[in-house]
């Protein structure tokens, strides 16, 4: 069954999730964890604590029904990655990290730093009571290399958006130890890079797990590219390109992944409960809609993205984020993702019973967003605010494109290996098979390696458009605010001026805010408030 691998050990994992956020995270000894000496014991158990490390991925729902969405079941999904050229909040009253009017007390951004660290803590509690456990060293290596894994991703998110931060590699044991200085930044990526090549040396391949909850063996390396391309751009390391390169192209090597011929069907997967190993390659997992059971761990997003319809019988939906004109323009004609990725109707009055209006073809500005849509949920009747929809970290789309990137870069233009990869995306964006050459779509031999970069920087922006890796992607290019205060002067000339809230669009001063207020400070996000009050070590961002 469908996630069995999450709700089969999260009886057990729940006893394990009791880690105090409320305080300074890095210096909390948890109250209700179970005592190491009572726990991992067995093959089951050690199973149920690596499913708790997992767990932080998404959103739990605890013995008393409380929800947490500061990591990918919203915040980490929709909220951190906006404002961009790509979306953003459809309202901008309200202190946001997407409209950069917040501050380091903010509760979203508090949050995801204390998950974040719970996560690791867990994994390195998993690490460290491993090897007492009664059962086989192949199982032991297995459930090393995903906690491993996973202690370097969640170390890997908060070195994206925080800079230097703490490197934790050993439980919290004592209540006492509050002062944990920050770790450079280099030397956070120097270690994710160990986990995960470790990792990644042991993993199984995804066919043998049948799903894409759990880490594979080429999915590590999918991810392996990633940081090296971070890390090259964050860094100033061009060293890292070559590292990327390899690992992407270990991932194209394996004949394990190709492209779904059909973009539109990845993210109807997505919803339908059903997995597409070779696209697809790692999910973040949801299950069922929260209601009925403690065991089903519903997500926020798909709810808080889509053409926004206020009846929850028809599938509920927020709309609370919405693409710009600069997105909506990004697309070439014939260009299938446009269509997909952006809505083409809304709702009169935000009511589905009345049927979808389209919007007229001029309309280019604030459109909804619609890459995930609630009528293909395999779980009904729909729950106005949980859905079961997954939320994907990582797409082979996204591999062919890093590895172009990489190998231009290591090149110093692009290679015919380079273009192959940038233009089978492309070929499928226009429906076109990935293996033919065609020349209306097909991106020319000759380029320089500077026009090949904004043709990589586009079609990221077109194939993995609000998948939450814009902003990431805009600061690893060292783009981010002169990108953001470019659309300043396009707002205001080519967005509407007045509001239009039935069509999703709340006006050009509103449209304007984020990009009016970001600035300097918001190349980084700010040490959350309480970890400086509280750890005497820590020092704030610059600007916060």
């Amino acid at each position: 069954m469908r996630k069995s691998f999450i709700t089969s050990a999260l009886g057990l994992s729940l006893a394990l999730a009791g880690l105090s956020s409320c305080q300074d995270f890095l210096a909390t000894t948890p109250d209700d964890f179970v005592a190491p000496q009572g726990f991992y014991n067995n093959e089951s158990q050690l199973t149920a604590a690596l499913m708790g490390v997992y767990g932080k991925l998404g959103q739990e729902i605890t013995y008393t029904g409380s929800t947490e969405e500061s990591t990918y079941s919203r915040f980490l999904s929709l909220e951190a990655p906006a404002a961009t050229d790509e979306m953003l909040a459809r309202s901008n009253t309200a202190p946001a990290v997407s409209q950069y009017g917040y501050d380091a007390a903010h509760a979203n951004l508090v949050n995801c730093w204390s998950n974040l660290y719970e996560a690791i803590n867990r994994a390195n509690v998993l690490l460290e009571n491993l090897d007492k456990a009664n059962t086989s060293d192949v199982v032991k290596a297995q459930i090393r290399a995903e906690a491993l894994f996973l202690r370097g991703y969640y170390h890997f998110v908060l070195v994206g958006y925080w800079g230097d931060v703490p490197l934790k590699l050993q439980s919290t044991t004592a209540a006492n130890n509050v002062d944990i200085a920050r770790t450079p930044a280099a030397e956070v990526y120097a270690q994710v890079i160990r986990d995960m090549t470790e990792a990644e040396g042991v993993l199984k391949n995804g066919t043998e797990w049948g799903h894409s909850g759990r880490i594979s063996k080429t999915a590590a390396a999918g991810v392996l590219a990633r940081v090296n391309l971070y890390a090259a751009g964050r860094l100033n390391d061009p060293s890292k390109y070559a590292a990327a390169r390899t690992w992407a192209l270990k991932v194209i090597n394996s004949g394990q992944h190709g492209l779904n011929p059909n973009y539109s069907q990845i993210f109807k997967n997505h919803s339908a409960d059903i997995y597409e190993l070779r696209e697809s390659m790692w999910e973040v997992e949801f299950n069922g809609n929260g209601v009925g059971s403690i065991y089903n761990e519903g997500g926020r997003f798909a709810s808080t993205l889509g053409v926004r319809n206020d009846i929850t019988e028809l599938g509920f939906m927020q709309g609370t984020y919405v693409a710009t004109g600069v997105q909506y323009a990004l697309y070439g004609t014939g260009d299938l993702r446009r269509d997909w990725n952006i809505a083409t109707y809304y709702y009169p009055n935000y009511d589905a019973t009345r049927g979808a209006t389209p919007y007229a073809s001029t309309y280019t500005w604030g459109r909804y967003i619609n890459k995930w849509r609630r009528e293909g949920e395999a779980f009904k009747p729909y729950a106005k605010n949980l859905s079961p929809t997954n939320w994907p970290l990582l797409r082979y789309a996204d591999v062919l494109l890093m590895f172009a990137e990489a190998d231009s870069q290591v090149n110093g233009g692009p290679t015919a290996a380079g273009l192959d990869a940038l233009n089978q995306v492309r070929r499928r964006g226009y429906g076109l098979p990935v293996g033919t050459a065609a020349p209306t779509v097909d991106v020319p031999t000759g380029q320089s390696q500077s026009a090949f970069f904004t043709r990589i920087k586009d079609e990221r922006g077109r194939e993995l458009a609000f998948e939450g890796w814009r902003k990431l992607d805009l600061l690893r290019w060292n783009i981010f605010l002169p990108t953001l205060k470019g659309m300043i002067p396009i707002i205001s000339t080519q967005a509407p001026s007045s509001s239009n809230n039935a069509l999703g669009y709340n006006g050009r001063n509103s449209s304007l805010v984020p990009y009016q207020n970001a600035s300097e400070r918001d190349l980084l996000w700010p040490i959350p408030a309480n970890e400086l009050a509280l750890n005497k070590l820590m020092t704030q961002n610059p600007g916060w």
